[in-house]
């Protein structure tokens, strides 16, 4: 059996510190309250309560690392589920991004993603990730040759299954701007709470701002 041996590459540490502290360090769910969305923010951040107070969630940071952990979690059972498209995407790149995505095939076809070279400046995208939306596909390519490219020839076949994982999990993810429904924001808390690292994206990016219930009394003048 295949295993990840860590959640992700980014340090949760290395995130930045909201002012209670959110970033400092990895959270189970055992360690965050489940919280209530009580809406959207210019439809990017879910505002959401819980026992201890209020908190600001970027809410495609926050579905990035979900969808990163869940990726992670059935790619050790074996490979992700794919979608054939009915008509496959040809997409130009540069001669090192075609290597750099010749060199990964196998880890990218365990990611569910079948590229092959079409002559010329194209490789033609047969299959993606079923979680993958349609319109997301020829950017995610690009965005993988780059990741790719960016690991350099050491990087081991762990590294590039993370990197792999993180970039698709970020173009599958809801976007800034998307409405969302009650059930939507729900659903992104009640699995983020579930995560090892739910503090920052896999890119190592916040997830969350929080203002204890202390700080909002103190700052009314209340204690």
């Amino acid at each position: 059996e295949s295993r990840i041996p860590d959640q992700g590459f980014a340090n949760p540490g290395s995130a930045g510190h909201s002012a209670s502290g959110i970033g400092e360090h990895a959270f189970t769910a055992a360690s965050v309250r489940p919280m209530t969305p009580l809406g959207q923010f210019r439809n990017t951040f879910i505002i959401a309560v819980d026992d201890e107070g209020v908190a600001i969630i970027d809410q495609h940071v926050a579905h990035e690392r979900v969808l990163f952990e869940q990726i992670l979690e059935k790619l050790t059972a074996g490979r992700l589920e794919s979608q054939r498209l009915l008509a496959p995407i040809l997409v130009e790149l540069a001669p090192a991004q075609r290597e750099t995505l010749k060199g990964h095939a196998a880890t990218l076809e365990r990611m569910g993603i079948e590229i092959e070279e079409f002559g010329g400046d194209s490789v033609r995208l047969s299959a993606v990730p079923a979680l993958l939306a349609p319109g997301e596909c020829e950017a995610a390519v690009r965005a993988l040759a780059d990741d790719l490219e960016g690991l350099g020839a050491g990087a081991g076949a762990d590294a590039a299954l993370k990197r792999i994982a993180a970039t698709t999990a970020c173009h599958a993810a809801v976007k800034a701007n998307d409405p969302l429904t009650p059930e939507k924001m729900n659903y992104i808390l009640a699995e983020l709470r579930r995560t090892a690292y739910s503090s920052v994206c896999p890119h190592g990016r916040p997830v969350v701002l929080r203002m204890t219930r202390r700080e909002i009394e103190k700052n009314f003048q209340r204690i």
